[in-house]
């Protein structure tokens, strides 16, 4: 009896306890608010609260405006092909699209099979640019071959003609079925089968969410989204490859903050970062940081995309609908230090087939694809905006590596690199345009009857052809030099062949001599009278100067002269 007394005690006790904590909790959420004596407020929380809020069973309006965005959950799900790598399906064919191939009186469309979805600044167009080199793997029809912008501007109508929302039937019209249709190959059971793929690189979808309030199943007056872009992408596209390349959160800032015309120099990045960290610090006073970053008005009023690099929260949203074996998450940083590696990595999460070590090599080597170009000008951040940032961004990065189990993510192997500012020149220097003509030399289809190609195909380095084409110039210069040495004209020759000229271009008798020639030419540059003088010759042996008057007024000389020629 005393044993089951003690137990129901026990379990009163305990939940008094819980109660207590849960009050508790309320009861701080509701009254303590971050402090504003410091500019680094970080509600720890705010980061540790798990994202457990999930969608209830999708609902499916039926009065919807046609001027609203589609209502993408309440589409039916498309079963894709067996015999294609790339998401693909056959649909009656309407009227015929440039993208498309007709077979059969259907329309073949395809969907992307990976999606770079973050972030911006990364190096995600170098990445794109790379991976499209594969023979397997296809550009798209959007921005550099890589961007369609669809999941996060264009389906709402941004950055569209006219303000039009694109549909998911308008996004394929990106992706080239046509190729994918006509290129097959036969397999063993005797079927065709295609096993080129596409994909998209769209670095905003990570982050910027903020038309969550035109999705049908969301509550515009609400505070916090519950469905977002990874539902939406996940409804459409449920085995899809999603590739996420991350980079030291303030670099990253401060490569968004010129590439988005946020500012111009380093100075106004360190004002607009001192602002926009207390305007985020405000805001948290009010919300969570779930409903700052989500919310409309911190991403469109922001001074810099500070909330972009909170990757973290970001990223939970993504892990909420994704399994993680799905999502390919590495560095710029390791990128940029071993291309090679992280290539044969993507490729073999992307499940292509594996190609030669040499043309690994050669996509290596391309050329960086993009940089921003002011960043470059104006050199790096100020060493107190850098500080500012680390502070800032220590505890967002440290609940990153938590969740990745990956202390990498602390990025403690990210040193500040001053770098000066540098003068901005239109034109390359001359090494410069060389090395990018050695380059894309190096990449493509040689020129066997140009020695400058050759030259390229046994260097191994920039290094060494450039100076094997130097060494040749030489060569050949001094060449041309000793032979211009042994066919030297004498002076007799040369002053022959001068006389001779003059006499052609003054229409004079060669048999004149040299007295006879000389007295008329000095009468001719003394005439005065421009009159054109031809030269006869009588039976007798004399000489006669027989003129027609034809005076050339065209030329005038400096300051008004007039300018004597002429026509002899």
């Amino acid at each position: 009896m005393k044993h089951i007394t003690r137990s129901f005690f026990g379990l009163c006790l305990f939940g008094v306890l819980v109660i207590l904590i849960s009050l508790q909790i309320d009861l701080r959420q509701k009254y303590i608010q971050p402090s504003l004596e410091a500019l680094f407020v970080h509600n720890t929380e705010g980061f540790v609260k798990e994202y457990t809020v999930k969608p209830e069973k999708y609902s499916c309006p039926s009065n919807v405006s046609s001027t609203r965005v589609e209502d993408i959950l309440c589409l039916e799900k498309r079963t894709f092909l067996k015999n294609f790598k790339n998401p693909c399906w056959y649909e009656p064919s309407g009227k015929s699209q440039s993208s498309s191939s007709s077979v059969q009186n259907k329309t073949l469309r395809c969907l992307p099979y990976f999606h770079i979805f973050g972030v911006c600044k990364t190096g995600t167009t170098d990445l794109f640019f790379r991976l499209i080199q594969h023979p397997q793997i296809l550009p798209n029809a959007g921005v550099l071959g890589k961007e369609t912008w669809f999941w996060s501007w264009r389906r709402y109508g941004e950055y569209t003609d006219g303000y039009t929302k694109v549909t998911v039937k308008q996004f394929t019209r990106a992706f080239d079925a046509q190729k994918i249709g006509e290129t097959k190959m036969s397999i063993e059971d005797g079927s065709q089968y295609s096993d080129l793929i596409t994909g998209h690189g769209d670095p905003m979808d990570f982050w910027d969410h903020k038309h969550w309030r035109d999705i049908h199943q969301n509550d515009p007056y609400a505070n916090v989204p519950k469905v977002m872009t990874p539902h939406l992408v996940k409804h459409v596209l449920p085995n899809i490859k999603l590739i996420l390349l991350l980079r030291e959160p303030a670099e990253r800032l401060y490569s968004h903050y010129y590439h988005g015309g946020y500012g111009r120099t380093p100075e106004e990045f360190h004002h607009d970062v001192i602002a926009g960290i207390q305007r985020l610090n405000e805001c948290v006073e009010r919300s969570s940081y779930r409903g700052c970053l989500y919310g409309h008005n911190l991403t469109t009023t922001l001074p810099l995309p500070l909330s972009a690099s909170l990757y973290y929260i970001h990223l939970k949203e993504w892990m909420s609908v994704f399994p993680r074996d799905q999502i390919f998450i590495f560095r710029n940083e390791d990128y940029r230090k071993d291309k090679k590696y992280s290539l044969f990595k993507l490729f073999e999460f992307l499940e292509v087939g594996d190609i030669s070590t040499r043309l690994v090599d050669t996509i290596v080597n391309l050329p960086k694809a993009y940089e921003t170009k002011l960043k470059t000008v104006q050199g790096s951040m100020l060493n107190e905006t850098w500080e500012i940032l680390t502070e800032f961004f220590e505890e967002p990065n440290r609940k990153l590596a938590e969740m990745l189990n990956d202390d990498r993510y602390l990025w403690k192997d990210t040193a500040f690199n001053y770098r000066p500012k540098t003068a901005l020149r239109k034109n390359l220097s001359k090494t410069n345009t060389l090395k990018r003509y050695y380059e894309r030399k190096k990449a493509s289809k040689l020129n066997p009857n140009s020695e400058i190609d050759q030259l390229i195909k046994v260097s191994k380095n920039f290094e060494e052809w450039f100076a094997m084409v130097k060494k040749r110039q030489e060569e050949k210069a001094r060449s041309k030099g000793s032979i211009l040495k042994t066919s030297k004209v004498p002076y007799q020759q040369k002053k022959q062949e001068t006389k001779d000229i003059s006499m052609k271009k003054y229409k004079l008798d060669a048999k004149l001599n040299r007295s006879e020639t000389h007295n008329y030419l000095k009468k001719m540059v003394k005439f005065k009278s421009m009159e054109p003088v031809k030269i006869v010759r009588r039976d007798n042996g004399s000489h006669q100067s027989r003129s027609n008057v034809n005076i050339n007024h065209r030329a005038i000389g400096k300051r008004g002269k007039r300018r004597k020629t002429r026509n002899i």
